[in-house]
This record gives structure tokens, C-alpha cells and sequence, in this order.
């Protein structure tokens, strides 16, 4: 991955730069409604439009990498931005900001939920909120597969997993070992070739 990361100058402010990391994912967090491949927009356009710290092409990479570690997208990203960016100083900043206002937020509306479940605007407001979050992770799934789709391997690569996940159900964890090995493999092959 060739990412535009900046390095650690000693022009910069180091805590400076780790504040503006917690508050860069402090802002996004909020906004992963719909679990963490819904946050990608908001993702390309703080770390790639305003603050310059990766390339777009390099966010298929970093969902990726997100995705393939255990745990949430949201937190696994963030933490891997936060660690290119600064270091494990970077990544504990960007952490907690992705982490703190999502905590905050789930313990409210859990409060809220529980409270007030049983009125008829608290039902048809979470029947709205489906439809626009299976938009929102459309929207996302498009974006990355733009950028993820270069070539015919890669297009190749794409349908096996869309059959192999629908038609057969076979877990996640196998497709993407199963793509990195094939990956792997495709590298081997040109290099030997060349």
C-alpha cells in the first residue's frame, strides 16, 4: 500500500498531531450508523480530502486490512490509520476517539430504546432507519469496489467470493484467506515470470 502518510518531522508537534487524530475519528464516529463499511465516506473525506494523510486508492487497502483483523471495522481501521499516521500513540488517539463517542451514543440510545420501546413513533422510526442504513452500506460497498476492481484478477477474484458467500455460504474467514492466498500466489507468478 502506498500511502502519503506523514512521517513524524521534528517541525511537528507530536501532541498536537495525536489530538487531531482523536478528534478526526471523534468526528466520524458518530456517523458509522449502520456498522463500519457506512463510515467509509466520511473516512475518505476527512483523511484523504482534508487532512491528506493517505491516497484514495488507499482505502480499499485499509478496509481491507480492517476487515481480515477480529473485531469492529470501525475501531480496527482507526486504529491502523491512527498507527501509519503516529505510531502506537496514533493508534491509542485515533482509537479512542473512534470509541468514545460510539460508547456514549450506544448507551443513550439503549436507555432510550429500552424507556420508550413501546411506542408506535419509536417502532416506525427504527422501520425508517433500516432502509437508509441498507443504502448507506450499498453506497459504501460501491465506493470500495471501485477502487478495490483493477483488473481482471481482481474482477475474477470479486465473482468467486460473491458466488462462493451466496450460493454456498461459505464463511467470510475462508474468503479472505482464500483471496490472499490467491493474491500471494498471482504475486509469485510475475515475479517469477519477470
Amino acid at each position: 500500500m502506498s500511502s502519503r502518510t506523514k512521517q513524524p518531522y521534528k517541525t511537528d508537534n507530536y501532541i498536537n498531531v495525536l489530538f487531531d487524530l482523536f478528534f478526526t475519528f471523534m468526528k466520524i464516529s458518530p456517523l458509522t450508523f449502520g456498522g463500519g463499511i457506512a463510515m467509509i465516506p466520511h473516512i475518505e473525506s476527512e483523511i484523504v480530502n482534508k487532512k491528506r494523510w493517505f491516497m484514495r486508492r488507499d482505502v480499499p487497502d485499509i478496509i481491507a486490512i480492517a476487515q481480515s483483523a477480529p473485531g469492529s471495522i470501525a475501531i480496527n481501521s482507526s486504529i491502523y490509520m491512527g498507527y501509519k499516521v503516529r505510531g502506537i500513540g496514533g493508534a491509542l488517539a485515533a482509537m479512542l476517539g473512534m470509541l468514545l463517542p460510539a460508547a456514549l451514543i450506544i448507551v443513550l440510545l439503549t436507555y432510550l430504546f429500552l424507556t420508550y420501546q413501546e411506542l408506535p413513533i419509536v417502532e416506525d422510526a427504527f422501520k425508517g432507519i433500516r432502509p437508509a442504513i441498507i443504502g448507506l452500506i450499498l453506497f459504501a460497498g460501491f465506493k470500495i469496489g471501485r477502487g478495490a476492481i483493477r483488473d481482471l484478477f481482481t474482477l475474477l477474484l470479486f465473482t468467486v467470493a460473491v458466488v462462493l458467500l451466496f450460493g454456498l455460504t461459505i464463511s467470510p474467514v475462508f474468503l479472505i484467506i482464500g483471496g490472499a492466498l490467491a493474491g500471494g500466489l498471482l504475486h509469485a507468478y510475475r515475479k517469477k515470470r519477470s
